[in-house]
């Protein structure tokens, strides 16, 4: 025998929440350049998101910054956790439609193929790259290509 489904009730719409009369506050930083979407410093806040195909994968990676474009990011980061990766960036890096960021996890190597492939930004953790003068050398070549420091 089936039974009738329960009929639900709508609870009432709460009530509207006045508009701030200010935005909220926003701490003061240091401005700095991420290609072309300017960052801190009072900039408009951007939208950064990660892409989740394998950035090996040209062309379902870019049809992927593509599609986050199209959803308002301004920013995207790529894993780069093989040499295959790190060869895909240059292709990547110049037909993006937004800015791209390496994230380079243990292998500085791709964080210097990043950085000469034309990748708006890199992001390490320098913990994780044991070859602790090799920290170094990838900073002297981001300061040479332009890159800030975010951390500094």
């Amino acid at each position: 025998m089936r039974t009738p489904l329960p009929v639900l009730t709508t609870a009432p719409a709460p009530a509207q929440t006045p508009p701030h009369a200010q935005p909220p506050r926003r701490r003061a930083s240091r401005g700095l350049s991420v290609g072309r979407v300017r960052v801190g410093d009072g900039a408009p806040i951007s939208v950064q998101s990660m892409t989740t195909t394998p950035t090996h994968d040209v062309n379902a990676t870019l049809q992927q910054i593509a599609a986050l474009n199209a959803a308002g990011v301004d920013i995207v980061r790529v894993a780069c956790p093989r040499q295959e990766d790190a060869d895909a960036l240059a292709t990547i890096a110049a037909k993006s439609t937004v800015p791209v960021i390496a994230d380079i996890h243990f292998q500085w190597k791709y964080a210097m193929a990043a950085i000469e492939a034309g990748c708006a930004g890199v992001r390490i953790n320098p913990g994780n790259i044991r070859k602790h003068d090799k920290v170094r050398l990838i900073g002297d070549a981001a300061s040479q290509r332009g890159f800030r420091s975010a951390s500094a």
